[in-house]
């Protein structure tokens, strides 16, 4: 696994965390979006790691 992707799944471990976060509990649209980027990250690593076999 090239850095790239290892950087991309560390971001990818994270994200839940973050949008789980006291800092974010109450901005609803905050989470949402957070969220999002986690499933088009989830797609782009799926491609990467498909790419890369």
């Amino acid at each position: 696994m090239n850095l790239y992707i290892k950087t991309l799944n560390k971001l990818f471990e994270t994200l839940p965390s973050i949008a789980d976060s006291e800092a974010i509990k109450g901005h609803d649209k905050a989470r949402e979006e957070i969220m999002t980027a986690y499933e088009h990250l989830d797609k782009a690593m799926t491609r990467l790691v498909i790419d890369n076999v």
